[in-house]
């Protein structure tokens, strides 16, 4: 769809301060002295080197380099919040806000008899795998999962679906110094979660992988803590590092299963910018919703930019053979974004989500009732699911030798194109609004098979987005505008020449 380019409004920041919560500051690690003067911010500039310059000169430390976005990391006293804001040569300053995972615990209990949440075949994962002799199934392609880690000890992770040895490979940015290894791990215990719906190599009671790819190549990226929460710098640092080796480690896919409070519009976030850096380098980055719903304008940062496959979630309803009575989870994030957005862009299993973890971890001890299968399996729900089972797709779509070009862009409408709107079968009505299922549930043979060569994001230069001076040729203005307005009168939600409409409702059918 093109995109309108217009000036920056702020119509929908009303609803926004209503809906959505502040900013969190993180209070820098320094000695007593400082603490109650020092803060952490992410300050950015012409250059990493010449901003870093600057922060020492008036009185601050350098806490990380962050030369993907032209900025580093910093912890300032007031005084030199005050002299950085006034300085021409710096851009930006953005506190160093907090980060966790998209991760929401399942009220579900699973009915003693039924079986639970088949994600691969609920998507149609089986049938790619059938249809191609097994030759599609991931291998070749490695996905960054940016996260809590991941336990290198779980035979379906470390081995791959023709037990041969995965890539095992881990960097570790939870301190200042970060730490490349092959020894990874992960303490809170989501990050192995979302590993396995990517790609776990076992096989089921049904003979059939628990993984969407289960041949994928798998780095850990480990940004979240023990219980899960991070800081935008050093998911800066992770993504960062991606970016940087995706040559390397032939990286084609990036899972962002985790979610921050928006600060500012889409461009302006220092996060978002990193994110469509590594878009604009050739990696397709798939981000969680949320979840905040069933509330209008819930989506998080980084899923609230335009570029990036964004998912929301669904229930199978514990019947993954039966499509009529699913639904959208009331937890799913729903949009607009403060930038007009659609968002999510579509709809993937996320609840009841069975996957890979040990229960010596944080979230099997705090919930010891999910722990499945004799302490190795648990059982969660959120965005964060929905969004591994789509980068679990990507990797497909990828490992398709017929598909191994394909920019982001094609991958993302190839998502979207072949997506299934979620309608009613007697009237052929929209059960959800578009911002709540965004082009419907994902359908995995329809999108590794289709030839389609067209492009999602049309319209929208991404260089000039992250640097307006890159070309002469950059629109004025640079940055863009979804097509969703809020008419207060009506108390309805509106897409721009088209007949949508919402009042923010939740229903199920």
């Amino acid at each position: 769809m093109k995109q309108k380019i217009v000036y920056r409004t702020f119509s929908l920041l009303l609803i926004v301060i209503v809906l959505l919560t502040s900013t969190v500051w993180l209070l820098s690690k320094v000695n007593t002295a400082d603490q109650a003067t020092m803060h952490s911010y992410i300050v950015q500039g012409n250059s990493a080197a010449e901003v870093a310059a600057l922060v020492e000169a008036y009185g601050g430390e350098v806490t990380s380099e962050l030369s993907l976005i032209n900025g580093v990391g910093a912890l300032l006293p007031a005084e030199a919040v005050s002299r950085l804001s006034a300085d021409p040569d710096v851009t930006q300053i953005t506190p160093n806000a907090a980060v966790q995972a998209a991760v929401q615990q399942t009220s579900d209990v699973i009915p003693a008899n039924q079986p639970t949440a088949d994600f691969a075949d609920v998507i149609g994962a089986d049938f790619v795998w059938s249809e191609s002799g097994n030759t599609i199934t991931g291998e070749g392609i490695t996905v960054a999962v940016v996260d809590s880690g991941i336990d290198s000890q779980l035979p379906s992770l470390n081995k791959d679906a023709n037990n041969n040895d995965r890539l095992n490979l881990g960097m570790v940015f939870l301190t200042e110094t970060m730490t490349l290894t092959n020894r990874i791990f992960d303490d809170n215990g989501h990050g192995t979660h979302i590993a396995g719906i990517i790609g776990s190599s076992q096989v089921g009671d049904d003979g059939e992988w628990n993984g969407v790819a289960p041949n994928v190549d798998i780095i850990s990226i480990q940004v979240l803590g023990e219980e899960g929460w991070g800081t935008y710098e050093n998911v800066i640092r992770g993504i960062q590092w991606v970016v940087a080796h995706k040559e390397t480690y032939n990286i084609r896919v990036m899972n962002l299963s985790l979610v921050a409070t928006p600060q500012s519009p889409y461009w302006a976030d220092p996060m978002n910018q990193a994110v469509m850096q590594a878009w604009a380098e050739g990696i397709v980055v798939v981000a969680a919703a949320g979840n905040g719903g069933p509330l209008p304008m819930t989506v998080g940062v980084p899923g609230n930019n335009p570029y990036v496959i964004t998912v929301g979630a669904f229930t199978d309803n514990f019947t993954p053979d039966d499509w009529s009575d699913d639904y959208i989870t009331p937890f799913s994030a729903a949009g607009p974004t403060l930038d007009g957005f659609v968002k999510p862009d579509v709809i993937a299993p996320g609840a009841h989500m069975l996957s890979t973890m040990k229960q010596q971890t944080h979230l099997a001890m705090e919930h010891p009732d999910y722990v499945r299968s004799g302490g190795t399996h648990f059982e969660m729900a959120g965005t964060s699911q929905g969004t591994a089972v789509v980068s679990g797709l990507a990797a497909l779509i990828l490992s398709n030798p017929d598909n191994a070009d394909l920019t982001p862009d094609q991958v993302k409408y190839r998502i979207m194109h072949t997506s299934l709107l979620w309608t009613d079968p007697e009237t052929g009505d929209p059960l959800y609004s578009v911002w709540q299922q965004g082009v419907g549930r994902v359908n995995a043979p329809d999108a590794v098979f289709t030839d389609t060569l067209e492009v999602s994001n049309y319209g929208m230069d991404i260089l000039c987005d992250l640097d307006p001076e890159s070309s002469p040729t950059c629109p004025e203005p640079p940055h863009y505008e979804g097509f969703s307005y809020y008419d207060p009168e009506m108390g309805l939600f509106y897409l721009y020449d088209a007949p949508e409409s919402w009042a923010g409702g939740y229903s199920t059918w």
